[in-house]
C-alpha cells in the first residue's frame, strides 16, 4: 500500500515538471527572432512638385455632341483628329458601335490569319481566359458596371482564340460576314460630321484643364520664386476650351525648399526623382534653375525633365523625393547588430545552433538596418535567414532548445 502511494507520488511529480517544462517553454523564449528579407530604400529629400510645362488649349465654337477620337492621356500629332461634331447624340453612339464593330472585326481577322496553330501556348490561352474573367466578375462585383462591355469583349476574343487553336471552333467566316454586315448597316446611317476639332500641336491629350496653362509656362523660369508659388492660383478659361494638349519635349518641376536644402544642388546636377506613377516612379532630371526668395529663407530649385507619358501629362503637383542615395540589400532590427572581437555581425539560426556572421551595414537608422547582400562562400548573412534580435548570453555555437 506505502508503495503504491510512493509510485503515485513520482508519478504526479512527473506529470507536473512535464507539464511545467511544456508550459515554461512555450512562454520563456531564450532569444527573438526575425527573418532577413530583402529590402531597397531611397534616402532623399521630400518636396512636392509643381509640373510647369508648354501646354496648349484645344477650343471649339461649333455646337454639337464631340465624338472623341483620341482618347484621354493618349499621343496627337499636330493637325490630327482629336474629335468630330455631331448634331445630336445618336450618331455619336452610332460612331462607338463602329468603333466597336471594327475592332471586333479587325481580332476576328487576325484570329482567322493566325494559322500556325503548332507555335500557340495553350496554357498561355487559358491564363488569358481566367484573366478576362476574373477582370468581369471583380468588375461588376465592385459596382463598375461601366467597364463590363470591354471585359465581356475580351473575354469572347480569348475563349475564340482558344477555340480556334484547340480545334474546336476553326470556321469564323459566318461570324465575319454577319459583323461585316452590321458595320456596312451603321456606316450607311450615319451622317456627316458637321465640324472637326484638331490638335494645334503634337502632343498628349487631356480633355481636362485645370487653370494653370496660361500660368505655369516655360517661358520664364526665373519668375518661378517662392513669392510666386505662394500666390499661385489657378484661371479661368473661357467656355470654348474643350481640352489641352501637353507638348512631350522638356518640361519642368518646381519644388519649393528651404535655402540650406536648395544649397545641396547646383545649376547641372543631374538628379533622380522618385514619384508615386506606375509608368514614371524614377525620374532622370537635371537642376536647371535655382531662385532664391527676396527674404533668402527659401529657394525655389527647378529640375528639367523631357520624359513624358499620359499619367505625367495630367499631374499638376504631387509629393516626390529627390534621391541622394539608394539603398538595397538584406533588412533585419537594429537591435540584431553585435560586436564579437571587433568584428561587427549578427547570429543567426542554424538548426537549434547560433552562428555569428560578420555583416557590412550599409545604411541604418533607430529601427532597422541594411546589411551589404555578399556573394560569397564564406560564413555571410544569407536572404532569409533567421537572425536573433533579442536574446542574453549569445555565443557562436550556443545550443537552443
Amino acid at each position: 500500500m506505502k508503495t503504491n502511494t510512493i509510485v503515485r507520488i513520482i508519478l504526479v511529480v512527473v506529470v507536473l515538471v512535464f507539464f511545467g517544462h511544456q508550459f515554461y517553454s512555450s512562454v520563456y523564449k531564450p532569444v527573438t527572432t526575425e527573418t532577413a528579407v530583402y529590402y531597397e530604400m531611397i534616402d532623399g529629400l521630400n518636396i512636392t512638385g509643381t509640373i510647369i510645362r508648354n501646354e496648349y488649349l484645344v477650343t471649339c465654337d461649333t455646337n454639337g455632341v464631340y465624338h472623341y477620337l483620341t482618347e484621354d492621356g493618349s499621343r496627337v500629332a499636330s493637325g490630327g483628329v482629336i474629335a468630330n461634331i455631331y448634331d445630336n447624340e445618336a450618331a455619336s453612339i452610332t460612331m462607338s458601335n463602329i468603333d466597336d464593330l471594327t475592332e471586333k472585326i479587325k481580332d476576328m481577322s487576325d484570329l482567322v490569319a493566325y494559322n500556325n496553330q503548332q507555335a500557340a501556348d495553350i496554357d498561355l490561352l487559358s491564363n488569358r481566359v481566367n484573366s478576362a474573367l476574373d477582370s468581369l466578375v471583380f468588375g461588376c462585383s465592385n459596382g463598375n458596371y461601366s467597364s463590363a462591355a470591354a471585359n465581356s469583349d475580351k473575354l469572347l476574343s480569348a475563349i475564340n482564340r482558344r477555340q480556334y487553336i484547340t480545334g474546336e471552333n476553326t470556321d469564323f467566316s459566318a461570324r465575319l460576314a454577319e459583323l461585316n454586315a452590321q458595320l456596312g448597316k451603321l456606316n450607311s446611317s450615319l451622317p456627316a460630321a458637321k465640324g472637326k476639332i484638331t490638335a494645334t500641336a503634337s502632343g498628349y491629350f487631356s480633355s481636362s484643364t485645370d487653370g494653370y496653362e496660361t500660368i505655369l509656362t516655360t517661358n520664364d523660369l526665373t519668375a518661378i520664386t517662392a513669392e510666386f508659388m505662394k500666390k499661385l492660383a489657378p484661371q479661368s478659361l473661357p467656355a470654348n476650351v474643350v481640352g489641352k494638349i501637353v507638348s512631350d519635349y522638356e518640361w519642368y518641376i518646381a519644388a519649393k525648399m528651404t535655402i540650406n536644402d536648395s544649397m545641396k544642388y547646383k545649376v547641372g546636377d543631374k538628379v533622380s526623382v522618385k514619384t508615386a506613377l506606375k509608368t514614371n516612379p524614377i525620374l532622370d532630371v537635371s537642376v536647371c534653375q535655382i531662385n532664391i526668395s527676396d527674404a533668402s529663407d527659401s529657394a525655389v530649385v527647378v529640375f528639367s525633365c523631357n520624359q513624358m507619358s499620359s499619367e505625367l501629362a495630367s499631374m499638376r503637383t504631387g509629393a516626390m523625393t529627390v534621391v541622394n542615395k539608394k539603398y538595397s540589400g538584406l533588412k533585419v532590427a537594429k537591435s540584431a547588430l553585435r560586436v564579437v572581437n571587433s568584428k561587427t555581425g549578427v547570429y543567426v539560426l542554424s538548426g537549434i545552433t547560433l552562428k555569428f556572421v560578420p555583416v557590412n551595414v550599409i545604411y541604418s537608422n533607430d529601427e532597422f538596418m541594411i546589411c551589404e547582400q555578399q556573394q560569397t562562400t564564406e560564413k555571410a548573412l544569407r536572404l532569409y535567414d533567421t537572425v536573433v534580435i533579442k536574446g542574453k548570453n549569445l555565443y557562436d555555437g550556443k545550443v537552443i532548445g
